[in-house]
């Protein structure tokens, strides 16, 4: 039987084994997670070991309260982004949207159009944040960093992180309510 608490505690110590068990527990969700949003096999594969990686690389951060699970598919649902972000950067994606279904593409048209609309929504969506809540949401979202980082670069408390986080995430789901769902979670 999986004991999460357990694996978190020995992962934390730098055990081999407890990593292993996390991963042999949550790979396979991570993985048909990453291939639900990406259709791409080789992504999605790409996506779990850089998930596993930066857990590996952080397992000092790691909060034992039970939360590992979120904490595996919020380095996961970065990962994504991040791939679609490189997916529709790259030359190979310009063409297929310039010359249709020339070439094939992991992407519809369609997602990149919701994916480049929710993009402009979230945009629009933050100018309502205080100069601070867009702070720490950018440092938390785009830069990926923990609470108590943000609330060490930023000489405040954690709590006052929590709060304004909080804050901040409210008003986006509250700006974005007729955005696509997909990318919701995203926020």
């Amino acid at each position: 039987m999986f004991d999460e608490l357990e694996c978190v505690f020995g992962l934390k110590r730098g055990s081999y084994k407890a990593f292993t068990r996390i991963y042999d527990e949550y790979s396979d969700s991570i993985f048909g997670f990453a291939l639900r949003q990406l259709r791409n096999r080789t992504a999605a594969l790409d996506v779990v070991q850089d998930t596993f990686m930066k857990l590996w690389i952080n397992r000092s951060m790691v909060e034992s309260t039970g939360n590992l699970k979120s904490f595996l598919f919020s380095i996961a649902r970065y990962r994504i982004i991040d791939t679609l972000r490189r997916q529709m950067r790259e030359p190979k994606f310009e063409e297929y949207i310039e010359h249709g279904t020339e070439y094939p593409a992991d992407i519809s048209p369609e997602d990149i159009m919701m994916y480049d609309e929710f993009v402009s929504l979230v945009t629009a969506a933050k100018e309502k944040l205080t100069p601070r809540e867009r702070q720490i949401y950018d440092l938390s979202r785009e830069s990926q960093l923990s609470n108590s980082q943000i609330a060490e670069r930023l000489g405040i408390s954690e709590q006052t992180v929590k709060n304004h986080l909080s804050a901040a995430l409210h008003i986006l789901r509250d700006a974005l309510g007729g955005a696509p769902l997909i990318f919701i979670f995203w926020l």
